[in-house]
């Protein structure tokens, strides 16, 4: 059967029955949480391990997964549980780490300067502001998906999210005069 055309709700309901459908959403999963995962961490290890221990538990936790929720919240949710889980075991660990191919030095040195402001500013927001950000770019997630992974109201996630790329782009504005 092909599943690649079927939501992610029922894809939940037939992974109990067919791994096939477990498989879809995986593929259809993978590369965001990844990304988000990445972008959490800073170190593609332990994105990749914390990525495969996210599924497993989705896998053994199919049953608990409700259709009147969106299934990419759902497995946010299991992603977030897991970092805290990891942050408790190495809360001292560094979580930016800047990863840069360029070969021309100069380059290289206005990259790591612009980087190195953003996370400045990035870091001067709250931690709601933040998290907005990275399921957005990070993990490609739409509003209403944010909206239920973090229990509030779409209106109130874009108003968020629209609200914080004004002040970062005003901030960084203000650094640039």
């Amino acid at each position: 059967m092909d599943y690649s055309q079927l939501d992610d709700a029922t894809l939940a309901k037939e992974a109990h029955r067919d791994a096939e459908a477990f498989t879809t959403l995986y593929r259809r999963y993978v590369t965001p949480l990844y990304r988000y995962l990445y972008h959490r961490l800073g170190n593609a290890k332990d994105a990749e391990d914390l990525t495969a221990q996210v599924f497993t538990d989705a896998l053994e936790g199919l049953a608990s997964y409700r259709e009147r929720g969106q299934f990419a919240a759902w497995l946010f949710t299991i992603a977030q549980r897991r970092l805290i889980d990891l942050y408790r075991q190495r809360p001292n660990d560094p979580l930016d780490e800047i990863a840069d191919d360029s070969p021309d030095p100069q380059i290289t040195l206005e990259q790591t300067e612009a980087h190195a402001h953003l996370n400045g500013l990035l870091h001067k927001l709250d931690d709601d502001r933040r998290e907005i950000l990275r399921l957005r770019f990070a993990a490609g997630l739409g509003f209403s998906e944010i909206a239920k992974l973090l229990c509030r109201s779409e209106g109130s996630v874009k108003m968020t999210f629209y609200r914080t790329l004004d002040w970062l782009k005003a901030n960084w504005e203000k650094s640039n005069e």
